[in-house]
């Protein structure tokens, strides 16, 4: 394609990343259609009920989440490559930034793999109610406050990124090291215990938000950036 240079198609990549994410939260806004409103972990025959009931929905939404992720590792790759082509004395800090991008969509990965292997022994006929509630918890904290010290750090090197090497407006790099303080203070929950019904919790609504919109808004804000321009060097902002 005439015109796709790496800056481009990292701005692709960013933007597909995303929106296969959104899709994902979307099609988890149906389990509750499915199977109702979520159980308390207290009770795991519900919780294996609830599985079972809204697995069509649940599975969708988490090889979204797989594709969305896969699609981000593009992104981090070429963030990395426009940063080192433009500043190549910052390379240290593009491979840094790519390096803990990496690090968060393991530790993702980890999670869906978990919640994907929880789905399958919820519809087996042979399903533990007491181990799938395990499970399950275990993967909602696995990808919650673990996740967000590496997204924390990332957030704060890419802003650095962006300001060293001057590929991105400054307001990026403002709201990259202004969502590093804010994912780092909600990973603070990890002293708290294990409630997803809770919003300070090691697995509250306050990780599922911490994990999500500071990294969508920094993707999202560096994608559009990356889109827009046609040279085959990235535009540097004064």
């Amino acid at each position: 394609m005439s015109g796709w240079t790496v800056v481009r198609w990292t701005g692709s990549l960013g933007l597909a990343a995303i929106v296969m994410q959104l899709l994902g939260f979307i099609a988890l806004s149906f389990i509750t259609a499915q199977a109702g409103a979520p159980p308390s972990f207290s009770d795991a025959p519900k919780v294996l009920a609830f599985l079972k009931n809204g697995h069509g929905a649940y599975t969708t939404a988490l090889l979204l989440y797989f594709v969305g992720f896969a699609l981000f590792l593009g992104f981090l790759g070429g963030l990395r490559a426009v940063a080192a082509a433009a500043a190549p004395d910052h390379e240290w800090l593009a491979t840094t930034t790519f390096g803990a991008g990496v690090a968060v969509v393991v530790i993702v990965y980890v999670s869906l793999g978990l919640n994907l292997a929880v789905l399958a022994m919820a519809v087996s006929s042979t399903a533990d109610p007491v181990l799938v509630r395990g499970l399950f918890e275990t993967s909602g904290v696995v990808g919650a406050a673990p996740a967000l010290v590496p997204a924390a750090f990332f957030l704060g090197a890419a802003g650095s990124l962006g300001a060293a090497t001057k590929i991105l407006p400054r307001w990026l790099a403002l709201a990259g090291w202004i969502g590093s303080v804010l994912v780092l203070i909600a990973a603070l929950s990890a002293y708290a215990g294990s409630d997803p019904t809770a919003f300070w919790s090691a697995d509250g609504t306050v990780t599922v938000l911490a994990i999500q919109l500071p990294l969508f808004v920094w993707t999202l804000g560096a994608s559009v950036v990356f889109l827009r321009q046609k040279g085959a060097v990235a535009r540097l902002y004064k």
